[in-house]
């Protein structure tokens, strides 16, 4: 069952990508970072991503410009960080990554007040990408 779910998921998420981006070479990396323990829950995305809260926050900043969101502030130490942005209707998002171990990190998605998990996942996904394409 978690598999259909996993497998169902990467394939909403790749759909909502070419219709965001048009990108097919994104919609590989959103397929491939969709089962890796992606979890939306009270208006936040939590999920671990590969890479230390320095390269994330990178990749933030680089989804934040692809996106085309104005970035307000973004920081990072070895063991924690946080980025936020805003989106063009002026919705805030915040991102937060902390350590979890010295290759991986759990990071936190939210946009607005009460979240919008579907912009949250496109975030995630392009966070995701970046991180693998340098």
């Amino acid at each position: 069952m978690r598999a259909l779910f996993s497998i169902v998921a990467a394939s909403l998420l790749a759909g909502t990508a070419i219709l965001q981006s048009g990108c097919t070479l994104l919609v590989v990396g959103a397929a491939a970072g969709a089962a890796t323990g992606v979890m939306y829950h009270q208006g936040e995305l939590k999920a671990e991503v590969e890479g230390a809260p320095p390269a994330v926050i990178k990749a933030t900043e680089r989804a934040f410009r692809d996106l085309i969101w104005t970035k307000d502030s973004a920081s990072a130490t070895l063991t924690d960080g946080k980025a936020t942005a805003r989106t063009a209707t002026g919705k805030e998002v915040a991102v937060q990554v902390e350590m979890k171990t010295e290759s991986t990190s759990e990071i936190g998605i939210r946009i607005g007040t009460f979240g919008d998990e579907g912009m949250s996942r496109l975030l995630h996904e392009k966070i995701v990408f970046f991180l693998q394409h340098g």
